[in-house]
């Protein structure tokens, strides 16, 4: 708020405080999912909704194939960037729940997966690819440590026989010269001129406009560009990248920081660790010696708390390369995932100091 105080168009910006009831999540959710089998089921109906959705994706894929990256696959969303970002996240929780449940008892998570999964892929959505892999990486680390090397080498192998289409998404996912390195650039002039409050947190795509003229960066940055991007990828009449590009700057610790200065983004970083530490000191408590509850129970905090820790990891990863904490339906689901350890978290758990034990 002290930004959008600061910032030159206080009632545009006075618009983000519509998301601020997303946040009530937090106390709410421990206090909805405390209970045995609650979190189970939430887990179940959430994974049903991404099948379905999935489904309506692969339809879509279906029905034209040959769709462009401005055209890609979006299920019930209204946009491919909040599709993937979902499924994401859902394909979490899923593998979360299979591995606290028991994949044989549940045999139905191995095609759920693959339907996502499929759904994933065809959206063509790098970000989300990445992020997916290094959750359920983590996943793998914490439940069956040994299994990393199967997914590496599933990983490996599935780059090997994807079509042309995939590999080269993949490849252009380290391309220097992809416009996204000169967001990254422009992101870095606005918060050098505005390292207090940033600029506001709806202002971004319309201050971006002012900060994109690549003949008005500073020599390192001049230099930077020279080196990595290839000349024929700008238009000599045009300020280097259509406008539409500069809605966000596509990576979330620059998105924070543009909108909401440096203080901002430590106040972020620090909400961020928070969660990830408390989904931690959940995990360690459930597979101490003094958990207090049951065997369901304990497998019920296991997969909340490891699969905020693979959410936590997804989203952080996928937001190296997109503003996937300002897409309300993904930042909703997030939220959900990352406050669920604290239904274990009660008085009379205090796992953080159980865990040490």
């Amino acid at each position: 708020m002290i930004a959008v105080f600061a910032s030159s168009n206080v009632a545009l910006n006075l618009r983000i405080a519509k998301k601020f009831y997303l946040f009530l999540l937090v106390p709410l959710v421990p206090l909805i999912m405390r209970g045995k089998g609650r979190l189970k089921w939430t887990y179940k109906a959430i994974s049903l909704v991404a099948i379905i959705s999935s489904l309506m994706g692969l339809a879509q894929f279906a029905a034209n194939p040959s769709r462009d990256l401005l055209h890609r696959i979006s299920g019930f969303m209204s946009e491919w960037m909040t599709f993937s970002g979902l499924l994401m996240l859902a394909l979490v929780i899923l593998t979360a729940y299979g591995f606290a449940s028991g994949v044989r008892n549940h045999k139905w998570v191995i095609p759920a997966a693959a339907i996502i999964i499929a759904a994933l892929i065809l959206s063509e959505t790098r970000n989300a690819w990445i992020g997916a892999i290094a959750g359920i990486a983590v996943l793998t680390l914490l439940r069956r440590p040994r299994a990393i090397f199967i997914l590496f080498a599933a990983l490996l192998i599935f780059y090997l026989v994807s079509p042309g289409m995939i590999k080269e998404r993949l490849r252009s996912a380290v391309d220097m010269t992809d416009p996204r390195f000169h967001v990254f650039l422009t992101s870095m002039r606005i918060i050098q001129d505005n390292p207090w409050f940033g600029v506001g947190p709806k202002s971004v795509e319309y201050e971006a406009q002012k900060y994109r003229n690549e003949r008005d960066f500073p020599d390192w940055l001049k230099r930077a560009v020279a080196l990595y991007s290839n000349p024929t990828r700008y238009q000599e009449e045009e300020k280097e990248f259509p406008a539409w590009l500069y809605q966000h700057m596509l990576n979330n610790f620059f998105q924070i920081a543009v909108e909401r200065g440096i203080p901002g983004l430590i106040l972020w970083i620090w909400l961020m660790g928070r969660f990830a530490w408390d989904a931690w000191g959940c995990y360690r408590y459930a597979k101490s010696r003094s958990f207090s509850e049951d065997e369901d129970v304990r497998r019920e905090a296991l997969m909340a708390s490891s699969a905020a820790l693979a959410g936590w990891t997804a989203l952080v990863v996928a937001g190296m390369f997109e503003y996937n904490f300002g897409d309300s339906a993904v930042l909703t689901l997030f939220l959900f995932i990352a406050s669920a350890p604290y239904a274990f978290a009660g008085p009379e758990h205090n796992y953080e100091g159980r865990a040490k034990n």
